[in-house]
């Protein structure tokens, strides 16, 4: 993910389906960690990608 343009839905898809193939049950915490991670070295717009990616996570365990 190139944090200098814009998001695209698909790549948080893909995003969230990669962690979930990695991390199962904790994709979530990882994507949050990640975007805490990201918005300390003060790169906002990733940090909106991986929260992105938390919510498509949410969205697909039916969690909200």
């Amino acid at each position: 993910m190139d944090s200098k343009r814009p998001f695209e839905i698909a790549e948080c898809q893909q995003a969230a389906k990669g962690l979930k193939s990695s991390w199962q049950d904790m994709a979530g915490s990882e994507a949050l960690i990640r975007a805490l991670v990201a918005e300390r070295n003060g790169d906002t717009p990733l940090a909106l990608f991986w929260t992105e990616v938390h919510r498509t996570l949410c969205t697909e365990l039916k969690v909200f």
